[in-house]
Parts: structure tokens; C-alpha cells; sequence
């Protein structure tokens, strides 16, 4: 692959609970680990359907990366800010690239 075509940067997070040590309730964030150069490739297509009397619009992305054995599909990434959830990971060329498939909802009520 070219490295010339990773012109986007990328910001990956993962998911993590705290705890509220006065009330118990586990408190969800997301925190940064990484930042990447990456290539984006949209998908033409997308999907539409009716969820609980809400249009959700769905896009798929691929975000095309330098290898990180730390990518998990429990991250997400945010490019542009805009949040895509990892649905799967793939190496590329023998670990030289990571290939992170990624899936954003929109929601239209």
C-alpha cells in the first residue's frame, strides 16, 4: 500500500467503567490510546431501517492503518468528529497494516 493514501488522521478509543465510589454506578468513558494515520474508504451504500419508532441510517467505513495489535472491536474511532464503532479487524501484508471496519449510525427522528 502507499503510504501517501493515509492522509486522514484518526483518534482510537477504548471503552472503560469506573466505578462511583459514593452511589456504586458504574460510570462508562471513553479514552484515547491512540492516534493514526490512516486511508478512509467509504462505502457507496448504506442501510436504512425503523428502530423503536426511530430512522436509523447506517454507513460503513474502512480505516486503513500502520499495524497495532492493540485494536479491538470494543475501540471506536472518531474521525471528523464523528464516532464509528469497530465491527471487525483485519491485518493486512502480514501485520504490516490493520484494516479496522467500522459502522456509524445515524439516527433521524
Amino acid at each position: 500500500m502507499n503510504a501517501g493514501l493515509m492522509d486522514e488522521l484518526v483518534s482510537v478509543q477504548n471503552y472503560t467503567e469506573t466505578i462511583d465510589t459514593n452511589t456504586g454506578e458504574k460510570i462508562p468513558s471513553w479514552s484515547e490510546y491512540a492516534t493514526a494515520w490512516a486511508r478512509v474508504q467509504e462505502q457507496e451504500t448504506g442501510s436504512e431501517q425503523v428502530n423503536a419508532d426511530r430512522n436509523e441510517n447506517k454507513q460503513i467505513v474502512t480505516f486503513t492503518c500502520r499495524y497495532n495489535a492493540s485494536f479491538s472491536v470494543t475501540d471506536r474511532i472518531v474521525w471528523r468528529g464523528n464516532k464509528y464503532n469497530i465491527i471487525a479487524v483485519s491485518q493486512v501484508e502480514r501485520r504490516m497494516y490493520s484494516k479496522l471496519h467500522t459502522q456509524i449510525t445515524y439516527y433521524n427522528d
